[in-house]
């Protein structure tokens, strides 16, 4: 999975560049994200496992975030977004606590494993004002890809499953929109600020010596971005 986040994000960078003209401005950012996955999970169904009892929660998580931009003209530009793929903490949310062994209905809010999550995110992006302007508001639209990977079961969750437990997640492609504000400084340099959100749903398949046990969730993450720029 890492190997094919490294390929993909190369592919879309080389393309950026092989769009260039001569005179073409690029602009990189690097910056903090705190990314909240928005998450909402069915219940789990599968196996020994009652019906509409068990979920799941995906805790928020902060990481780096970079990014490069071709600018097309004066208002439109072209930006792959990145960052460092984030681990998230999975807590088990109990649907239905009487339908349970009190001992297990007592786990709610437990960790119960982590997962990676990686998506490169490809917008095109629109700046209102004139380009001499020092601050500019934008919006983006665009396509996004996450896959997920290290996606690992704690010791709990290994006990509730009735074993040592392996997770898969689907990976998917979804439309990503971002509104934000660029503020230039003295020389290449800026500051932006951007929320941005994307359509991602995911199947997770957990699997106990055979057993497998799935839960659909659906992601609206809202991302919000600090970042300082440097054009070129």
């Amino acid at each position: 999975m890492k190997s094919n986040f490294f390929s993909l994000s190369l592919i879309a960078a080389s393309a950026l560049l092989a769009a260039a003209s001569a005179s073409a401005q690029y602009t990189v950012q690097l910056g903090y994200a705190n990314v909240d996955p928005g998450a909402s999970a069915s219940a789990t169904t599968g196996p020994f496992l009652p019906a509409n009892t068990t979920s799941l929660n995906v805790k928020a998580q902060q990481t780096v975030f970079f990014s490069v931009a071709r600018e097309i003209d004066d208002h439109w530009d072209v930006q792959l977004a990145l960052g460092y793929p984030p681990t998230h903490d999975v807590t088990l949310r109990v649907i239905t606590p009487g339908n349970l062994p009190p001992s297990v209905a007592a786990k709610d809010g437990q960790l119960i494993g982590t997962v990676r999550q990686i998506a490169p995110t490809l917008f095109a992006n629109y700046k209102f004002g004139e380009a001499s302007n020092k601050f500019r508001p934008f919006v983006g639209v665009g396509v996004n890809y996450t896959m997920f990977d290290q996606a690992n079961s704690t010791a709990l969750f290994n006990q509730l499953s009735g074993g040592t437990t392996n997770n898969k997640l689907t990976d998917s492609w979804g439309l990503a929109a971002q509104v934000g504000a660029v503020y230039k400084l003295d020389g290449p340099w800026s500051v932006s600020g951007t929320w941005s959100t994307a359509d991602v749903n995911s199947t997770l398949t957990n699997n106990t010596y055979g057993v497998e046990r799935k839960t659909n969730i659906k992601f609206s993450p809202s991302v919000f971005i600090l970042a300082v720029g440097y054009s070129f």
